[in-house]
């Protein structure tokens, strides 16, 4: 948008950007990061402050982690507060309401937020947002809008959940199927620029595609073969596999390979006005497709045409 001066703060200017998007050097995890934000936020004296700087992947160095997603978050906001910028956007996870089995359907911005306790990496995302809500009281004036991403899914995306759909062997648990949402990163972006648009939205915001797919047909279009293990075992097994830097996820996040985390967009598409373009099929057959590439033994129009309809006849019979 050319009425924009964007200036990003990163570790490293991105490629190919417009020439109005300027960038300024920013390290969250160095020592007073608060002060160096607040300097850049005075120089720059912008309109609204996106906070979107998080690891979207479990590591093994839990520390970094949390003072990135955690605390990195409340570095930003008390400096927003001290620089008295007017609205603030920050992103979160809808990973953040946790996979239990009795969570409904749909998810919306009114459930309680039960991710593990034992889970550091979703409880980082839970606390930046309990220092977003922080923000919202002690500056009553600001609007503050937190943005619950699912799942974002395409070919370009290379984070944890990416590569176990894309594994050769893929860990399942025995006698569940659980449903999966998977956010397209376009889809993404347009709620992000509604939020940024509308100054005086406030608030929690579910930003999720139409559509859910079981873990066990996504697996079949990436080509990935399940290998089930009954839960007993999974939970110590993937927990071993991560401590020795084999597996992708610690094994708490195999609550997410067993129970229902699937949130509503009714919210973001009533007050936000957004409205995905994108369902989860769609993202996961763009990915899919990509990853398989051409001169498999599978006729991928066939499967992409089988899958489509196994989509609708569910869609039917649900409503």
């Amino acid at each position: 948008r050319d009425e924009w001066d964007i200036v990003v703060l990163d570790l490293a200017s991105a490629m190919n950007v417009p020439d109005q998007v300027g960038h300024r050097f920013l390290d969250l995890n160095l020592p007073q990061v608060d002060g160096t934000v607040y300097r850049i936020l005075k120089d720059e004296e912008p309109d609204v402050v996106v906070h979107l700087a998080a690891l979207r992947s479990p590591s093994l160095d839990m520390t970094y982690t949390h003072e990135l997603n955690s605390l990195g978050a409340l570095h930003v906001l008390a400096a927003a507060g001290e620089a008295k910028i007017p609205k603030v956007v920050m992103g979160s996870t809808t990973m953040v309401y946790g996979a239990r089995g009795d969570n409904p359907n749909f998810l919306t911005e009114e459930h309680h937020l039960r991710a593990d306790v034992q889970d550091r990496f979703v409880q980082d995302f839970v606390e930046a947002e309990k220092h977003a809500r922080d923000h919202q009281r002690n500056y009553p004036e600001v609007h503050v809008s937190v943005l619950r991403f699912a799942q974002i899914h395409a070919p370009e995306v290379r984070d944890y959940k990416a590569k176990y759909f894309k594994s050769f062997f893929a860990i399942t648990l025995l006698g569940y199927d659980p449903l999966i949402q998977v956010l397209h990163p376009e889809d993404a972006t347009s709620a992000l620029l509604k939020a940024v648009c509308q100054k005086e939205t406030r608030g929690v915001f579910n930003v999720a595609p139409e559509g859910i797919l079981p873990l066990s047909t996504i697996l079949l279009l990436y080509g990935a073969l399940p290998v089930p293990v009954p839960h007993p075992l999974a939970y110590p097994l993937i927990e071993a596999a991560w401590l020795a830097g084999l597996a992708l996820a610690p094994g708490i996040h195999a609550d997410y390979l067993r129970y229902l985390c699937v949130a509503s967009n009714e919210k973001a598409r009533s007050v936000l006005g957004w409205t995905p373009a994108w369902t989860t099929l769609d993202a996961v057959l763009e990915s899919a497709q990509t990853h398989r590439g051409e001169g498999r033994v599978l006729d991928w129009e066939a499967l992409e045409e089988a899958a489509r309809r196994a989509a609708y006849r569910y869609e039917q019979r649900v409503h």
